[in-house]
């Protein structure tokens, strides 16, 4: 069944203001009933961006503001698209930033990119997933960065050898790898969990990092769009629309498990917060 083809009641979206985001976002406002849109602004400065995704289709199109550079602004976040939808079909976990020219840290005490790209959407899930619907599926947008990259446990937040491409390499790592940890630990429902690797597009993100190359955001939205119909095996990892072995690192056992105690030191006492809320 094609995306054209599926309906969805409810579908939330991170990183839904600008680039690949704003494209799907579009391309959701016609099968999608009830749209939950998440960015960093606040709703005033992207008024005319939702205005502009209204008028693209029929869903009923919500905004909540969410900072990733704050773990406690991701989980009243979650509170409020849980008040807005109590049922969630599909996820999609597009936000994400480059990597900053220089070292940043956020108020939490992570480094900037690895909290926006990683850690903030592993919370932001984890606090959702009681919502989801029957069937549901979790899409997280990674990326073929994550192959440049390699974990360094001893240093995950870059305090030396910052680079911002090694930063965005290495927190789309930590993404994909902890996508196929989610489907490992939802193996025992219905929820079906895919990463995938958009493509190369001509983004604010890109841009940031690269310059004005790649294909219209549009590419990318198509590809997110397949991720969340596509007949794949959860735990899954998409490029150019096709199942392929991510990195060696994110199969490693080691990392895997490092990687995952790693989310529960650090997200553990957001998620319980955020739970008893």
């Amino acid at each position: 069944m094609s995306e054209d083809e599926r309906r969805f009641s409810t579908v939330v979206l991170t990183g839904a203001t600008s680039g690949i985001g704003e494209a799907t976002a579009h391309r959701l406002s016609s099968p999608a009933d009830r749209l939950v849109l998440l960015g960093p602004e606040p709703e005033p400065e992207v008024a005319a961006v939702l205005r502009g995704i209204r008028n693209t289709g029929s869903a009923d199109v919500r905004y909540v503001p969410a900072d990733f550079t704050s773990l406690a602004d991701v989980v009243g976040a979650a509170q409020a698209v849980r008040a807005l939808a109590p049922r969630i079909d599909v996820l999609i976990n597009d936000a994400g930033v480059p990597g900053a020219p220089e070292r940043s840290v956020t108020t939490d005490g992570f480094e900037r990119t690895l909290q926006v790209n990683a850690l903030a959407p592993a919370l932001l899930t984890r606090l959702l997933v009681p919502a989801l619907g029957p069937h549901a599926r979790i899409v997280n947008v990674g990326s073929s960065a994550h192959h440049i990259e390699r974990f360094d446990f001893a240093d995950i937040d870059l305090a030396q050898g910052y680079t911002p491409v090694a930063a965005y390499g290495r927190a789309k790592l930590a993404m994909v790898t902890w996508s196929s940890l989610l489907a490992e630990e939802e193996a025992g429902t219905d929820v079906t969990v895919v990463a995938l690797c958009p493509g190369l597009n001509d983004t604010p993100l890109s841009a940031a990092m690269m310059g004005r190359i790649g294909g219209p955001p549009s590419v990318g939205a198509a590809r997110v769009l397949h991720a969340i119909t596509a007949d794949v095996p959860s735990g899954s990892y998409l490029e150019n629309d096709r199942v392929v072995a991510p990195s060696a690192e994110v199969r490693d056992p080691e990392n895997r498990e490092r990687l995952a105690r790693l989310y529960w030191t650090r997200l553990a006492p957001f998620a319980r917060s955020g739970a008893r809320a």
